[in-house]
């Protein structure tokens, strides 16, 4: 099988879903017959390069191009001479971006080199709310939507992201690919002694009921709708207790003062970024997806695969994801309230199953996942898509 190059570009490498996803892929492209490299848009100094020491310990070279985090378009000049000169000198097949900055600058930079490499974009939101963003981001959108026609393809990871860019965003790619992420039903797997160690050693009672949020600290996650909801169902669960997971949620960060506010700081877990997710999640009672624009929501994966029953919102492909091992409520997303509403009525329903009856939940979400989201089948899907490209099918 002909070794295929593919540069990956991605706008950091911090602990966020599209960088986690490309992170776990790479093995599976490597055993695949690909030579991947990865490029970063921003510097990869600090929490933004947190996962560059593991992707190149797989063998896979970690490039930055040095940008600084806030408007990296505003010296997106510099960057974009630095990363043609990159692909003349590695020669991809093919370039996959991820994420609007990289998609934006992974084509212009693709056509400035001149060698012919094929652009794969990817999409990886199924909703965004672009007043909480910053101007560099509306622009790279706005310029994206105007170009999305040039790439050789574009990519998304659910259904409802792709149509929500072509029918919201005016999106017009000549080829659209659904790519959905993938779990390592191996590493996520349910783990009663990590959840005895773990509540512990947090101090949680046999009889209380410890509700997760695995989501590093963002307006577009809806911790404000996690935070309303917790409060409300205390009044019927009072032995409910909040997890928060993720970087930003540690104590003294913009947490705060929103579990100020409801009530909650007392009771609330607030671990911060970890690196043992698999354990973390499989010491919950449920897990709680709040969020506003997730494409894949890999967290919803995970817990699933860890045997922990899901209460969701209607966003991306968390209907499919789940399937029978949660609860999804539809609502109006710009609605937060009504958004709190329905995620009280969906965790309501999951935790009134009691322990017997959200452990048979839970284990029927993990078989779920595994037949249809396993990691080894979403690397196969990935690999066909690279590799057509390179080959021009």
């Amino acid at each position: 099988m002909t070794t295929v190059r593919v540069l990956h570009l991605i706008t950091g490498l911090g602990l966020g879903g599209a960088e986690t996803w490309l992170a776990r892929l790479l093995p599976g492209l490597a055993a695949r017959g690909f030579s991947c490299q990865v490029a970063s848009l921003l510097d990869l100094s600090g929490p933004g390069g947190a996962l560059a020491q593991g992707i190149r310990a797989e063998g896979v070279p970690v490039h930055s191009l040095g940008l600084a985090r806030g408007l990296p378009l505003a010296s997106g000049g510099a960057a974009l001479l630095r990363l043609a000169g990159l692909l003349r000198r590695t020669r991809p097949a093919v370039v996959q971006t991820w994420l609007y900055h990289a998609d934006l600058l992974g084509l212009l930079a693709a056509r400035l080199s001149g060698t012919g490499a094929a652009v794969s974009w990817g999409l990886r939101c199924g909703h965004m709310d672009f007043s909480r963003s910053g101007v560099g981001t509306r622009l790279a959108v706005r310029a994206c939507s105007a170009l999305s026609a040039w790439p050789e393809a574009v990519t998304a990871n659910s259904e409802a992201g792709a149509r929500w860019h072509v029918e919201r965003l005016g999106y017009r790619p000549r080829r659209l690919v659904l790519l959905e992420n993938g779990v390592d039903t191996a590493l996520f797997q349910p783990n009663a002694q990590a959840r005895e160690e773990l509540r512990s050693m947090w101090g949680v009672g046999p009889d209380e009921l410890l509700v997760g949020l695995a989501a590093r600290l963002d307006p577009m996650k809806g911790h404000d709708v996690f935070c309303a909801a917790l409060a409300r169902l205390r009044a019927r669960f009072p032995n409910v207790r909040p997890l928060f997971c993720g970087p930003g949620t540690e104590p003294g960060g913009g947490l705060d003062a929103l579990l100020a506010r409801h009530g909650l700081a007392e009771r609330a877990l607030r671990l911060g970024p970890r690196q043992d997710m698999p354990r973390v999640l499989a010491a919950l009672d449920a897990l709680a997806l709040p969020s506003l624009g997730e494409g894949f929501p890999n967290a919803l994966a995970e817990g699933l695969a860890c045997g922990v029953p899901a209460a969701c919102l209607d966003v991306g492909a968390a209907r499919e994801l789940a399937g029978p091992g949660g609860v999804v409520a539809s609502v109006e997303v710009a609605d937060a309230g009504a958004r709190a509403e329905a995620l009280v009525g969906a965790l309501g329903r999951v935790l009134e199953l009691g322990p017997e009856g959200r452990a048979a939940m839970g284990l029927a979400g993990r078989r779920h996942v595994a037949e249809r989201y396993g990691l080894g089948a979403a690397a196969d899907r990935w690999a066909a898509h690279l590799r057509g490209l390179a080959e021009g099918a």
